[in-house]
């Protein structure tokens, strides 16, 4: 159940390659992917959320951003996004998919995890926060 997790935000650079690192770590088992609703294509993942992962035990080695398409949306059988507009946005480009996608934040309040790109190192370590917390609730939930 749920095997292929797909996470998704905008660039595919700071909260789903964190939320997708931090599941792979907790769930070794399955086959857990991100990519970016405007990705910045094959951009590496953003220094501060690097950083957050290496200095939490993460791997954040070898990340390439890359754009979400149908292909990617009809594997994955769990698709995680981080805001309410990016299910929107989702459920509107890809209406067979509306049924698999939820918000990381689902098991605490629906949450929603604010996009830290361009801003301090203190919004990536609150965004870092509530993406580890979540993502430990879903393992919770999926194991």
């Amino acid at each position: 159940m749920f095997d292929k997790i797909l996470i998704v935000c905008i660039g595919n650079i700071c909260r789903s390659p964190s939320a997708e690192r931090i599941l792979q770590q907790l769930m070794p088992d399955k086959d857990i992917t991100s990519a970016g609703i405007g990705a910045l294509v094959d951009h590496e993942i953003e220094k501060n959320a690097a950083q957050l992962l290496a200095s939490h035990n993460y791997n954040s080695d070898n990340h390439k951003a890359r754009q979400v398409s149908t292909d990617i949306i009809n594997q994955a059988e769990l698709i995680l996004v981080m805001e309410k507009k990016h299910q929107q946005v989702l459920m509107q480009q890809y209406p067979s998919a509306s049924g698999k996608v939820m918000l990381l934040g689902k098991w605490h309040g629906d949450e929603e995890i604010p996009d830290p790109y361009r801003k301090s190192l203190t919004a990536f370590e609150h965004a870092f926060t509530q993406i580890e917390k979540n993502c430990q609730a879903w393992t919770k939930k999926l194991k």
